[in-house]
């Protein structure tokens, strides 16, 4: 158990493109498939309570990862501790999806069925913020794991049995929700740098500084003063505008198999 939650560079690290990261990433997919299995009579009231519960456990143990970094790592880095990143939307969006009512509900729907799904499938990929830190067998590495494999769990389960259907009148929901977020982590990344200029550099949303040995890297050379306007737009528009275009590429596909 000491094991599970010892502070980084104790043990090795996983490491990406490892056996431990396909271990993980394979687990993730076959409970990722049992979970849509077991789930495949649920009614669209049935799919909300789902998402309630999962949206929970999700707040439970993103409080015990900050206690972690706090009384394990003793980090004060806010990009360890401030749940202010795109994946952390997560956190927000699913009491939205489960309880809101009205464009609060459909601000949930939205950003889980697209950038929800984007981002969760993305870092099973490259799990760059967990495994390059963490062994195998430790909290940190799998609750990312359990996160983003949730976070893609719930957006196809609403898009498949909670009767949620996205539209182009849906892209200012996914659109102003991110906006804010990246305007939120960009004015908290310039005070904190500003007030703590001795303390570690803040990045959430990944929108201020360059992420080293990670795809941000290769934007943030390219774009030089423009990184932060085109990380804004990249999150904000692609996950929504992707996810919309496949779906509307594999409705087509299937209206014209059946209507042959």
């Amino acid at each position: 158990m000491a094991h599970f939650f010892a502070p980084p560079g104790v043990y090795t690290s996983c490491g990406i493109y490892t056996v431990g990261h396909l271990v993980l990433f394979l687990l993730t997919l076959f409970f990722l498939a049992l979970a849509l299995w077991r789930a495949r009579h649920l009614s669209p009231e049935a799919v909300r309570q789902r998402v309630l519960v999962i949206g929970i456990w999700l707040w439970v143990l993103e409080i015990c990862k900050i206690a972690f970094v706090l009384l394990v790592v003793r980090s004060g880095n806010p990009n360890e501790l401030v749940p202010l990143y795109f994946c952390s939307m997560v956190l927000y969006t699913a009491p939205l999806s489960a309880k809101g009512r009205g464009k609060w509900r459909t601000v949930g729907d939205v950003f889980l069925t697209s950038g929800g799904i984007v981002a969760g499938l993305g870092f099973l990929l490259f799990p760059t913020t967990s495994l390059p830190r963490y062994p195998f067998f430790h909290f940190v590495s799998w609750h990312s794991f359990f996160l983003h494999g949730a976070m893609a769990y719930l957006g196809i389960l609403l898009l498949w049995r909670g009767g949620v259907r996205l539209q182009k009148s849906h892209a200012p929901y996914a659109f102003w929700p991110i906006s804010a977020m990246c305007a939120l982590a960009y004015l908290f990344n310039t005070l904190w740098d500003m007030t703590h200029p001795d303390l570690a550099v803040a990045n959430l949303m990944f929108i201020s500084k360059d992420f080293p040995s990670t795809p941000v890297s290769v934007l943030y050379r390219l774009c030089g003063p423009a990184f932060a306007v085109v990380m804004w737009l990249l999150q904000a528009l692609v996950p929504f505008w992707g996810v919309f275009l496949a779906l509307r590429c594999i409705g087509s596909s299937s209206d014209r198999k059946y209507g042959e």
